[in-house]
Protein backbone atom coordinates (compact mmCIF):
# COMPACT_ATOMS: atom_id res chain seq x y z
CA UNK A 1 0.00 0.00 0.00
CA UNK A 2 2.82 2.28 0.75
CA UNK A 3 4.48 1.36 -2.46
CA UNK A 4 0.92 2.06 -4.42
CA UNK A 5 0.81 5.62 -2.07
CA UNK A 6 4.94 6.31 -3.21
CA UNK A 7 4.07 5.79 -6.37
CA UNK A 8 0.82 7.84 -6.83
CA UNK A 9 2.81 10.81 -5.38
CA UNK A 10 5.65 10.52 -7.47
CA UNK A 11 2.82 10.87 -10.43
CA UNK A 12 1.61 13.59 -9.13
CA UNK A 13 4.69 15.95 -8.61
CA UNK A 14 5.90 14.66 -12.02
CA UNK A 15 2.62 16.15 -13.62
CA UNK A 16 2.72 19.49 -11.61
CA UNK A 17 7.13 19.90 -12.38
CA UNK A 18 5.74 19.28 -16.66
CA UNK A 19 2.79 21.51 -16.53
CA UNK A 20 4.44 24.37 -14.73
CA UNK A 21 5.08 27.13 -17.83
CA UNK A 22 8.14 28.08 -19.59
CA UNK A 23 9.87 30.77 -18.33
CA UNK A 24 8.79 33.86 -20.08
CA UNK A 25 10.33 37.71 -19.36
CA UNK A 26 11.02 41.11 -21.03
CA UNK A 27 14.29 42.96 -19.72
CA UNK A 28 15.95 45.69 -21.19
CA UNK A 29 19.65 45.78 -21.25
CA UNK A 30 21.77 49.01 -21.20
CA UNK A 31 25.98 49.65 -21.53
CA UNK A 32 28.38 50.10 -23.83
CA UNK A 33 29.83 47.93 -26.85
CA UNK A 34 33.36 49.73 -27.73
CA UNK A 35 32.50 53.15 -26.84
CA UNK A 36 28.81 53.50 -28.06
CA UNK A 37 26.25 53.34 -25.63
CA UNK A 38 23.99 50.52 -26.40
CA UNK A 39 20.55 49.36 -25.69
CA UNK A 40 18.25 45.60 -25.61
CA UNK A 41 15.38 45.56 -25.27
CA UNK A 42 14.73 41.99 -24.78
CA UNK A 43 11.93 39.58 -24.88
CA UNK A 44 12.19 35.70 -24.04
CA UNK A 45 9.43 33.58 -24.53
CA UNK A 46 10.77 29.90 -23.59
CA UNK A 47 13.42 28.78 -25.42
CA UNK A 48 12.57 31.61 -28.12
CA UNK A 49 14.43 34.99 -27.51
CA UNK A 50 13.71 38.37 -29.68
CA UNK A 51 13.60 41.87 -29.81
CA UNK A 52 15.47 45.62 -31.08
CA UNK A 53 18.75 46.94 -30.44
CA UNK A 54 19.48 50.45 -30.88
CA UNK A 55 22.34 52.87 -29.73
CA UNK A 56 22.42 56.18 -28.37
CA UNK A 57 24.42 57.90 -31.19
CA UNK A 58 21.61 57.29 -34.15
CA UNK A 59 18.83 55.74 -32.31
CA UNK A 60 18.12 52.97 -35.52
CA UNK A 61 16.64 50.12 -33.91
CA UNK A 62 17.63 46.64 -35.41
CA UNK A 63 15.75 43.43 -35.24
CA UNK A 64 16.83 40.69 -33.38
CA UNK A 65 16.39 37.52 -35.75
CA UNK A 66 18.18 35.14 -33.24
CA UNK A 67 18.86 34.55 -29.31
CA UNK A 68 20.95 30.75 -28.56
CA UNK A 69 23.47 29.17 -26.55
CA UNK A 70 26.06 28.13 -28.41
CA UNK A 71 27.06 24.82 -28.72
CA UNK A 72 29.57 23.39 -26.11
CA UNK A 73 30.35 26.43 -24.50
CA UNK A 74 28.41 28.89 -22.07
CA UNK A 75 28.33 31.42 -24.24
CA UNK A 76 24.92 33.03 -25.99
CA UNK A 77 24.55 34.48 -29.02
CA UNK A 78 22.37 37.31 -30.37
CA UNK A 79 21.98 38.20 -34.07
CA UNK A 80 20.11 41.02 -35.26
CA UNK A 81 20.10 43.27 -38.34
CA UNK A 82 18.10 46.23 -40.53
CA UNK A 83 19.14 46.07 -44.66
CA UNK A 84 22.59 46.01 -45.23
CA UNK A 85 23.79 46.23 -41.43
CA UNK A 86 24.11 43.35 -39.25
CA UNK A 87 25.38 42.85 -35.34
CA UNK A 88 26.18 39.51 -33.38
CA UNK A 89 26.71 39.76 -30.00
CA UNK A 90 28.34 36.70 -28.09
CA UNK A 91 29.08 36.33 -24.39
CA UNK A 92 28.02 34.87 -20.81
CA UNK A 93 24.35 36.19 -20.10
CA UNK A 94 23.34 36.03 -16.45
CA UNK A 95 19.82 37.30 -15.00
CA UNK A 96 21.26 40.54 -14.54
CA UNK A 97 23.92 41.31 -17.57
CA UNK A 98 25.16 40.42 -20.65
CA UNK A 99 28.82 40.51 -21.52
CA UNK A 100 31.14 39.70 -24.03
CA UNK A 101 32.01 40.84 -27.67
CA UNK A 102 30.12 42.01 -30.64
CA UNK A 103 30.93 42.41 -34.46
CA UNK A 104 29.32 45.02 -36.33
CA UNK A 105 28.79 44.27 -40.32
CA UNK A 106 27.98 45.93 -43.31
CA UNK A 107 27.96 45.19 -46.99
CA UNK A 108 30.81 45.98 -48.73
CA UNK A 109 32.75 47.08 -45.51
CA UNK A 110 35.00 45.33 -43.10
CA UNK A 111 33.03 44.20 -40.24
CA UNK A 112 34.69 46.22 -36.82
CA UNK A 113 34.68 43.96 -33.33
CA UNK A 114 34.51 45.66 -29.85
CA UNK A 115 33.78 44.52 -26.55
CA UNK A 116 30.31 44.82 -25.02
CA UNK A 117 29.41 45.43 -21.15
CA UNK A 118 25.74 45.81 -20.38
CA UNK A 119 23.37 45.50 -17.51
CA UNK A 120 20.08 45.03 -16.92
CA UNK A 121 18.77 48.69 -16.50
CA UNK A 122 16.09 49.96 -13.23
CA UNK A 123 16.22 53.39 -15.45
CA UNK A 124 12.40 54.94 -14.80
CA UNK A 125 12.67 55.93 -18.56
CA UNK A 126 11.82 51.93 -19.66
CA UNK A 127 8.71 51.02 -18.74
CA UNK A 128 8.29 47.54 -17.05
CA UNK A 129 6.35 44.68 -18.86
CA UNK A 130 4.94 41.09 -18.43
CA UNK A 131 5.18 38.91 -21.44
CA UNK A 132 3.00 36.46 -22.36
CA UNK A 133 2.73 33.71 -25.30
CA UNK A 134 1.38 30.29 -26.09
CA UNK A 135 3.08 28.15 -28.61
CA UNK A 136 2.28 24.85 -29.73
CA UNK A 137 2.26 22.26 -32.63
CA UNK A 138 -0.03 19.51 -34.43
CA UNK A 139 1.04 16.68 -36.63
CA UNK A 140 -1.43 14.50 -39.10
CA UNK A 141 -2.12 10.99 -37.52
CA UNK A 142 0.61 8.01 -38.75
CA UNK A 143 -1.67 6.17 -41.37
CA UNK A 144 -1.85 9.32 -43.11
CA UNK A 145 2.05 9.00 -44.07
CA UNK A 146 2.69 12.71 -43.74
CA UNK A 147 5.30 14.75 -41.86
CA UNK A 148 4.08 18.02 -41.92
CA UNK A 149 3.71 19.70 -39.42
CA UNK A 150 1.27 22.86 -38.27
CA UNK A 151 3.29 24.90 -35.62
CA UNK A 152 1.40 27.98 -33.77
CA UNK A 153 3.62 30.86 -31.95
CA UNK A 154 2.32 33.91 -30.33
CA UNK A 155 3.77 36.65 -27.58
CA UNK A 156 2.47 39.89 -26.43
CA UNK A 157 4.18 42.40 -23.79
CA UNK A 158 1.78 43.33 -21.31
CA UNK A 159 1.31 45.58 -18.62
CA UNK A 160 0.81 44.47 -14.68
CA UNK A 161 -0.75 48.36 -13.79
CA UNK A 162 -3.69 50.24 -14.79
CA UNK A 163 -2.53 53.43 -15.68
CA UNK A 164 -3.21 55.89 -18.69
CA UNK A 165 0.34 54.35 -20.29
CA UNK A 166 -1.04 50.97 -19.22
CA UNK A 167 -4.03 51.31 -20.79
CA UNK A 168 -2.68 52.48 -23.63
CA UNK A 169 -0.74 49.77 -24.58
CA UNK A 170 -3.37 46.96 -23.82
CA UNK A 171 -5.39 48.93 -26.16
CA UNK A 172 -2.79 48.69 -28.98
CA UNK A 173 -1.64 45.10 -28.39
CA UNK A 174 -5.46 44.10 -28.80
CA UNK A 175 -5.80 46.04 -31.84
CA UNK A 176 -2.32 44.34 -33.06
CA UNK A 177 -3.06 40.80 -32.27
CA UNK A 178 -6.95 41.85 -33.66
CA UNK A 179 -8.58 40.67 -30.29
CA UNK A 180 -11.99 41.37 -30.02
CA UNK A 181 -13.10 40.99 -26.87
CA UNK A 182 -11.34 43.67 -24.72
CA UNK A 183 -12.16 41.27 -21.14
CA UNK A 184 -10.71 38.53 -22.20
CA UNK A 185 -7.21 37.68 -20.62
CA UNK A 186 -4.77 38.01 -23.25
CA UNK A 187 -2.49 34.47 -22.83
CA UNK A 188 -5.75 32.91 -22.50
CA UNK A 189 -6.88 34.30 -26.36
CA UNK A 190 -3.75 33.03 -27.33
CA UNK A 191 -3.99 29.63 -25.73
CA UNK A 192 -7.25 29.66 -27.67
CA UNK A 193 -6.23 30.94 -30.81
CA UNK A 194 -3.67 28.21 -30.49
CA UNK A 195 -6.41 25.10 -29.92
CA UNK A 196 -8.36 26.64 -32.91
CA UNK A 197 -5.67 27.11 -34.96
CA UNK A 198 -4.44 23.66 -34.89
CA UNK A 199 -6.99 21.77 -34.99
CA UNK A 200 -8.80 23.22 -38.06
CA UNK A 201 -5.54 22.75 -39.65
CA UNK A 202 -5.62 18.99 -38.62
CA UNK A 203 -9.67 18.76 -39.42
CA UNK A 204 -8.83 19.97 -43.29
CA UNK A 205 -6.13 18.01 -43.65
CA UNK A 206 -7.77 14.35 -42.49
CA UNK A 207 -10.49 15.17 -44.83
CA UNK A 208 -8.29 13.48 -47.28
CA UNK A 209 -6.87 10.33 -48.01
CA UNK A 210 -3.78 9.00 -46.73
CA UNK A 211 -2.35 8.53 -50.71
CA UNK A 212 -3.31 12.07 -51.12
CA UNK A 213 -1.06 13.42 -48.05
CA UNK A 214 1.24 11.12 -48.98
CA UNK A 215 1.51 12.60 -52.50
CA UNK A 216 1.38 15.89 -51.13
CA UNK A 217 4.31 15.38 -49.08
CA UNK A 218 6.04 18.54 -46.63
CA UNK A 219 3.44 20.93 -48.51
CA UNK A 220 0.95 20.85 -45.74
CA UNK A 221 3.29 22.37 -42.89
CA UNK A 222 1.80 25.66 -42.09
CA UNK A 223 3.73 27.99 -39.52
CA UNK A 224 1.67 31.14 -38.00
CA UNK A 225 3.89 33.06 -35.29
CA UNK A 226 2.82 36.70 -33.61
CA UNK A 227 5.16 38.70 -31.07
CA UNK A 228 4.30 42.23 -29.69
CA UNK A 229 7.27 43.57 -28.72
CA UNK A 230 8.83 46.99 -27.32
CA UNK A 231 11.39 48.32 -30.13
CA UNK A 232 12.37 51.68 -28.56
CA UNK A 233 11.68 54.05 -25.81
CA UNK A 234 12.57 57.50 -24.42
CA UNK A 235 11.51 59.06 -21.30
CA UNK A 236 8.55 60.74 -23.47
CA UNK A 237 7.73 58.16 -25.64
CA UNK A 238 7.27 54.28 -26.09
CA UNK A 239 7.45 52.22 -29.80
CA UNK A 240 5.68 49.09 -30.15
CA UNK A 241 6.34 46.84 -32.87
CA UNK A 242 3.78 43.87 -34.10
CA UNK A 243 6.00 41.51 -35.88
CA UNK A 244 3.90 38.18 -37.89
CA UNK A 245 5.55 35.35 -40.17
CA UNK A 246 3.22 32.74 -41.72
CA UNK A 247 3.80 30.53 -44.16
CA UNK A 248 1.67 28.02 -46.38
CA UNK A 249 3.92 26.28 -48.47
CA UNK A 250 5.73 27.31 -51.64
CA UNK A 251 8.94 28.99 -51.49
CA UNK A 252 8.91 30.63 -48.45
CA UNK A 253 6.81 32.35 -45.90
CA UNK A 254 5.59 36.03 -45.54
CA UNK A 255 6.31 38.54 -42.78
CA UNK A 256 5.59 42.15 -42.22
CA UNK A 257 5.87 44.43 -39.06
CA UNK A 258 3.42 47.16 -37.93
CA UNK A 259 4.71 49.72 -35.95
CA UNK A 260 2.66 52.11 -33.39
CA UNK A 261 4.44 54.60 -31.56
CA UNK A 262 2.31 56.32 -28.09
CA UNK A 263 3.26 59.20 -26.29
CA UNK A 264 3.43 58.03 -22.81
CA UNK A 265 2.04 61.22 -21.30
CA UNK A 266 -1.23 61.28 -22.84
CA UNK A 267 -1.75 57.66 -24.60
CA UNK A 268 -2.09 59.22 -27.86
CA UNK A 269 -0.95 57.18 -30.65
CA UNK A 270 0.83 59.16 -33.00
CA UNK A 271 0.23 60.01 -36.83
CA UNK A 272 2.38 62.14 -39.19
CA UNK A 273 0.81 65.22 -38.62
CA UNK A 274 0.87 64.76 -34.40
CA UNK A 275 5.31 65.59 -35.31
CA UNK A 276 5.48 67.26 -38.35
CA UNK A 277 4.05 70.19 -40.45
CA UNK A 278 2.70 70.15 -44.18
CA UNK A 279 5.77 71.62 -45.09
CA UNK A 280 7.56 69.08 -43.54
CA UNK A 281 5.65 66.41 -44.43
CA UNK A 282 5.70 67.01 -48.49
CA UNK A 283 9.41 67.18 -47.93
CA UNK A 284 9.77 63.78 -46.82
CA UNK A 285 10.25 61.49 -50.06
CA UNK A 286 13.30 63.74 -50.92
CA UNK A 287 14.84 63.09 -47.56
CA UNK A 288 13.79 59.08 -48.11
CA UNK A 289 15.51 59.31 -51.36
CA UNK A 290 18.83 60.85 -49.97
CA UNK A 291 18.65 58.58 -46.71
CA UNK A 292 18.34 55.15 -48.94
CA UNK A 293 21.47 56.05 -51.18
CA UNK A 294 22.82 56.85 -48.25
CA UNK A 295 22.31 53.51 -46.59
CA UNK A 296 22.73 51.27 -48.92
CA UNK A 297 25.73 52.84 -50.56
CA UNK A 298 24.12 54.21 -53.63
CA UNK A 299 26.92 57.06 -55.19
CA UNK A 300 25.50 57.50 -58.62
CA UNK A 301 22.42 59.80 -59.20
CA UNK A 302 20.24 57.54 -61.26
CA UNK A 303 16.87 56.91 -60.06
CA UNK A 304 16.18 54.49 -57.09
CA UNK A 305 14.41 51.84 -59.48
CA UNK A 306 17.67 51.45 -61.30
CA UNK A 307 19.54 50.93 -57.99
CA UNK A 308 17.55 47.82 -56.86
CA UNK A 309 14.81 49.14 -55.69
CA UNK A 310 11.01 48.18 -56.92
CA UNK A 311 9.81 51.99 -56.95
CA UNK A 312 11.25 55.37 -58.83
CA UNK A 313 10.12 57.59 -55.03
CA UNK A 314 10.42 56.58 -51.92
CA UNK A 315 6.28 57.47 -50.18
CA UNK A 316 6.35 58.24 -46.53
CA UNK A 317 4.27 55.68 -44.50
CA UNK A 318 2.22 55.67 -41.64
CA UNK A 319 4.27 52.90 -40.97
CA UNK A 320 6.56 55.09 -38.61
CA UNK A 321 8.38 55.19 -35.51
CA UNK A 322 9.72 58.32 -33.44
CA UNK A 323 13.00 58.59 -31.71
CA UNK A 324 15.37 60.81 -29.78
CA UNK A 325 17.06 61.74 -32.85
CA UNK A 326 14.63 61.09 -35.56
CA UNK A 327 11.54 59.80 -37.35
CA UNK A 328 11.81 56.33 -38.96
CA UNK A 329 9.69 54.43 -41.90
CA UNK A 330 9.55 50.75 -42.14
CA UNK A 331 9.08 49.33 -45.18
CA UNK A 332 7.53 45.39 -45.82
CA UNK A 333 9.26 43.08 -48.34
CA UNK A 334 8.10 44.12 -51.86
CA UNK A 335 6.75 47.47 -50.55
CA UNK A 336 9.97 49.17 -52.12
CA UNK A 337 12.38 46.48 -52.21
CA UNK A 338 12.86 42.46 -53.08
CA UNK A 339 11.79 39.60 -50.53
CA UNK A 340 15.68 39.20 -51.01
CA UNK A 341 16.63 42.91 -49.28
CA UNK A 342 14.11 42.41 -46.19
CA UNK A 343 12.53 45.10 -44.35
CA UNK A 344 13.82 48.50 -45.29
CA UNK A 345 14.10 50.61 -41.78
CA UNK A 346 14.72 54.57 -43.06
CA UNK A 347 15.76 56.84 -40.22
CA UNK A 348 15.22 60.72 -41.20
CA UNK A 349 17.56 62.44 -38.46
CA UNK A 350 15.97 65.49 -36.56
CA UNK A 351 18.89 67.59 -37.79
CA UNK A 352 17.25 67.49 -41.44
CA UNK A 353 13.80 68.21 -40.27
CA UNK A 354 15.05 71.52 -38.34
CA UNK A 355 11.94 74.07 -38.75
CA UNK A 356 9.00 71.81 -39.29
CA UNK A 357 8.79 69.82 -36.16
CA UNK A 358 6.06 70.10 -34.13
CA UNK A 359 6.31 70.93 -30.47
CA UNK A 360 7.96 68.87 -28.27
CA UNK A 361 10.21 66.48 -31.27
CA UNK A 362 14.03 67.32 -32.10
CA UNK A 363 14.22 69.42 -29.05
Amino acid sequence: MKNIIAAIAFLLVANLVMAQPAESWYKIFTGKAGSLAATIHLHKAGKNYSGYIWFAQNQWPMQIYTGEPVAKTDSFMISAGSGPVSIVLTGIMSDNSFTGNSQLMKEGSTSKSAAFQLQVSTEKIFTPFNYVFAEGNAKLPAQFKNESQADYFSAAIWPSGKNLLDEAVKKQVREMLTIKVPAIETGKWMTDEKNKMLANWKKENTKMTPAETAELGLSLSFQQENRVMVMYENEQLINLAHVSYEFSGGAHGNYSTTLATIKKETGKKLQLTDVLTATGIKLLPTLLDQVARLQFGIKNKLPLDQNGFLVNKIAPSQNMYVTSSGIGFLYSPYEIKSFADGEVNLLIPFTALKGYLLPGFGQ
